[in-house]
């Protein structure tokens, strides 16, 4: 897969939801590539409603996007590019039911327009990112917050405002990236 298949997928996947006035929100690795970091990505990651879930598998699924397998609803595929797409909808919790971090409405200001595109500010996505690690136990997440700690010179004073459960991973992954060389 080409980078250029994830652009045309997700310029595809753009142009579908405003066609039908569906909030959404990038929240992956498309959105890291927004606050400094870019990082190979297979899929695409978007943040919508419950309601806008809805009005994709009426509207918009089957021209163009399916199911990537039978009864799944959030696991989809763009066709044309064969590129997938994950969905999360508002009111879930990040990682797990457990985890303290719900994303918000797609709309509200945990997000900020980019380019044409709503995407996680810095801090929402450090705080998707680690509730995911640790409630989801996707170590690839820990990388991403390193890496944009790096990508955006970060330090302690983030920590003081990501809810408490995420404060102690965050200030270990800091000290990690400080320790952090780069061998040659």
């Amino acid at each position: 897969m080409h980078s250029r298949d994830i652009a045309s997928a997700f310029e595809f996947l753009r142009a579908a939801l405003e066609r039908e006035k569906i909030p959404f929100a990038l929240i992956g690795a498309l959105a890291l590539r927004h606050h400094g970091y870019d990082r190979f990505t297979e899929d695409i990651d978007i943040l919508t409603t419950p309601e806008g879930l809805e009005v994709i598998h009426e509207k918009v699924v089957g021209l163009g996007l399916a199911p990537r397998a039978k009864g799944l609803r959030k696991k989809l595929r763009q066709t044309q590019f064969k590129v997938n797409i994950d969905v999360v909808t508002s009111g879930e919790h990040a990682g797990s039911p457990q985890s303290p971090t719900v994303y918000p409405h797609p709309e509200s200001d945990a997000f900020v327009e980019r380019g044409g595109v709503r995407v996680a500010t810095l801090e929402k996505l450090i705080e998707f990112k680690l509730a995911s690690g640790i409630w989801g136990n996707r170590l690839q997440d820990f990388g991403d917050v390193q890496q944009l700690i790096r990508a955006n010179n970060l330090g302690e004073p983030l920590a003081a405002r990501l809810p408490e459960a995420l404060r102690p991973k965050y200030l270990e992954i800091l000290g990690q990236a400080r320790l952090e060389r780069d061998i040659e």
